[in-house]
């Protein structure tokens, strides 16, 4: 089966020989290299953004064949969200898959023109990772180890360190970003809110997990320990950090009392990392597994 690229086209399902959609007649072949397989998650039309597996049928023997991912914008009418793509292009292709990040070649990401539409769609396509995310982790194990839960915070620290020394920002890490691939390593996924630090920008984040610097459109490195802290709340409790109450004098969330068998030392940590203001969190990544492994 081939699919469609169109997200207006009434019938996106086609033969696998077909050459062009049947229904609309745009390229099945996109960008005269990619193959849509199958949707990753089902169409939304109030979505902005369409993903799929594709098969990669390039020029290079390594690369034909290959099954990979494409994100498709749907809306490039929109500055903000082409913006916001366009950056996320440019990160991963700069990133180079480095920090165990979803790798993207240097023309990974194009321009797709419709048939019969004068309307065009912005594409990345980027590796494809085998595994589960974290929050399908949660679904089915409730909550993680101590144990389990300090290798993974060590792990995502490493990511981060990587990405930092480049002055970037994630902006919204939490356990549906963080896969957990084939491997058994932690990779992090869906850098569509990455920025530079200390840029002013129109706040973006996930409710529950983003920095309050974040909200207000000011975010650093050290916002993306906040959610990292949220997101272990998460992992080690099985709630998400909106359903806890927050003290309205310190500005933190009380949930020290449904982490069940976790060091106070550990707790103390994740505390550290969810510090309301950016200037009382660790400085850098360095600095977070030095303290790590004295606690270890």
């Amino acid at each position: 089966m081939s699919y469609c690229i169109n997200p207006q086209c009434e019938q996106r399902e086609n033969l696998a020989a077909a050459q062009n959609c049947l229904a609309c007649g745009t390229a099945l072949l996109i960008a005269d290299r990619y193959r849509i397989l199958k949707s990753v998650r089902s169409p939304n039309p109030a979505r902005p953004t369409d993903i799929f597996e594709v098969e990669d049928l390039g020029t290079g023997e390594n690369e034909w064949g290959t099954v990979k991912v494409l994100k498709v914008l749907k809306h490039t009418h929109n500055p903000d969200l082409l913006r916001l793509f366009q950056q996320e292009a440019r990160v991963l292709i700069w990133l180079g898959g480095k920090g165990r990040v979803p790798q993207v070649e240097p023309d990974g990401y194009f321009q797709i023109k419709l048939a019969n539409n004068s309307q065009k769609l912005s594409g990345l396509v980027m590796e494809k990772i085998s595994g589960e995310n974290l929050a399908e982790f949660l679904t089915k194990n409730q909550f993680v180890s101590q144990t389990l839960a300090f290798d993974w915070l060590q792990q995502i620290i490493q990511i981060l360190q990587e990405i930092h020394k480049y002055h970037l920002v994630h902006r919204d890490i939490k356990p549906s970003n963080l896969m957990l691939a084939a491997d058994g390593k932690l990779r992090l996924i869906d850098f569509g809110a990455a920025t530079e630090a200390g840029i002013d920008t129109t706040p973006v984040g996930s409710a529950g997990y983003c920095a309050p610097e974040q909200v207000a459109g000011k975010p650093e490195v050290r916002s993306d320990f906040f959610a990292l802290g949220r997101t272990f709340v998460h992992l080690l409790t099985g709630l998400p950090p909106i359903d806890f109450p927050v003290n309205p004098t310190t500005g933190k969330i009380n949930w020290r009392n449904q982490a069940v068998g976790v060091d106070q030392s550990f707790v103390d940590s994740i505390d550290q990392l969810m510090e309301p203001l950016p200037e009382n969190r660790p400085q850098n990544t360095q600095v977070i597994l030095e303290k790590l492994k004295i606690n270890d």
